[in-house]
């Protein structure tokens, strides 16, 4: 496999095409926990009926960037021992963070759930009270990660049983 500067130098058409796709793999990594951050920030106050959903956002949306931003490091980096002593750096504080982003995934369904029968959208002086966008955004975060989830389950299984398939077709039973 070439090496990106051999890339670079022999290739510079499709390393510039390279570098083109990752950095729009990284904004696009990027554009959903900033607008989490936002939105997050922008309603602060706007939450009585539970003040600590704006700021999972703001910390699940600031836990995320960095998470891509570490990914993104360890692709940039040309040297080859740089890069692999980043890569257990990075390998060990990614599931550090992992770790944090789990749990704070479950605190997060505790906070927005349980509120969900009781929220109120229209009366901001109410103790019930949460902004919608705000309250919304952060329910249906939650929900499609879990709809990814199961998405992601399900294709993994199928990807198994097809491997299983495949192999018994090709080998035969041994």
């Amino acid at each position: 496999m070439e090496k990106i500067t051999d890339i670079k130098n022999s290739k510079p058409k499709l390393y510039l095409a390279l570098l083109i796709f990752s950095v729009i793999v990284l904004i696009l990594m990027t554009i959903f926990p900033i607008a989490m951050i936002v939105i997050g920030a922008k309603n602060l106050e706007n939450c009585p009926i539970e003040p600590k959903i704006p700021i999972w956002l703001i910390v699940a949306g600031s836990v995320s960037i960095v998470l891509a931003l570490m990914s993104s490091i360890t692709l940039a980096i040309p040297s080859f021992k740089v890069k692999m002593v980043l890569m257990v750096v990075f390998g060990i504080f990614g599931s550090l963070i992992g770790m944090f982003q789990f749990a704070w995934f479950i605190t997060g369904n505790v906070w927005v759930y349980s509120k969900n029968s009781t929220v109120v959208y229209d009366d901001p002086n109410s103790s019930l009270y949460c902004d919608k966008t705000l309250y919304l955004f952060t329910f249906w975060t939650i929900t499609v990660s879990y709809i990814l989830m199961g998405i992601s389950i399900v294709l993994g299984i199928i990807s198994a049983c097809c491997s299983c398939l495949f192999s018994i077709c090709l080998f035969g039973r041994s």
